[in-house]
């Protein structure tokens, strides 16, 4: 089996086995757009096999942030990212890493479901095969499938297009994609804000599933949801400059339970309690 090669090793033995351990170490982290800023100094730990929830208003950067883990900002020509983001003690954005491998052991999933207009199977397997890993082909898609909980919905339907699922269905499909690949972790970016109640509970059933195995950060506007399925929550906001432009920071981190409970800054509270955000 071919696998990308990168100057520097990501390799899984570098991973301890602590539940504590840190995966990122975001120090000092900004990013711009241009000469705007979006994000100003994040300091952050974010911890192996726990789901960790970034929550907060409108415009403070929670998309910004969560794509810096994996260098999808790379895509933007306009952005860049100043400080340090470590992953697993290698600087993400330094020299000799291979953005393409970080997007491998790093998976994203995307608000809106974004099945390919191919087949279900083939909406799997597409990954393995840009990747090389083409053994074991049809077992590795029904691996994928088995974990996103959907294999027992579509296995008699591989050939039919990925295009006729529900859309819970086609989020898990695209879960399913992401995992396929074996990530370490998997950033999921407001997974059910386009899904109905049934479809979203389903969604939090398997981030709870999917931690025994992968650390989860994500992005929600819905504090309820962040509260269930949560065990780290980081609270960004709004700061406005002297020159009246808005950047997001980040407020408050801590365990779920005290954000939503005991936060330590009136801010959080007030978001939290829904007096403001």
């Amino acid at each position: 089996m071919e696998v990308i090669k990168t100057k520097i090793d990501l390799g899984r033995e570098r991973l301890p086995t602590g539940e504590q351990e840190a995966v990122f170490e975001a120090r000092d982290v900004s990013v711009y757009y241009g000469d705007q800023r979006a994000i100003d100094k994040v300091n952050i730990d974010i911890y192996r096999r726990l789901i960790t929830a970034i929550i907060g208003p409108s415009g403070c950067g929670k998309s910004t942030f969560i794509r810096t883990l994996n260098r999808m900002t790379d895509l933007v020509p306009s952005a860049r990212l100043t400080g340090e983001l470590r992953y697993r003690g290698i600087d993400l954005y330094g020299p000799g890493v291979d953005a393409v491998e970080v997007r491998r052991r790093i998976g994203m999933v995307f608000q809106k479901p974004n099945p390919f207009p191919k087949s279900i199977y083939d909406n799997v397997a597409y990954g393995l095969r840009i990747l090389g890993m083409k053994k074991d082909l049809d077992e590795r898609v029904e691996k994928a499938l088995h974990s996103a909980a959907l294999w027992d919905e579509v296995k008699d339907r591989l050939k039919d297009s990925a295009l006729g699922l529900s859309g819970g269905q086609q989020q898990r499909l695209c879960i399913a994609r992401a995992i396929a690949v074996e990530p370490e972790v998997i950033l999921l970016d407001e997974p059910a804000s386009a899904l109905d109640p049934i479809a979203t509970s389903a969604i939090e059933d398997l981030m709870h599933d999917l931690k025994r195995d992968y650390t989860i950060v994500i992005v929600t506007h819905n504090m309820q949801q962040a509260a269930r399925v949560a065990d780290m929550t980081a609270f960004f906001g709004l700061n406005v400059t002297p020159e009246g432009s808005r950047e997001g920071i980040l407020v408050e981190y801590d365990k779920t339970e005290k954000i939503f409970t005991n936060p330590s800054d009136k801010r959080t509270e007030g978001y939290v309690t829904g007096r403001f955000g």
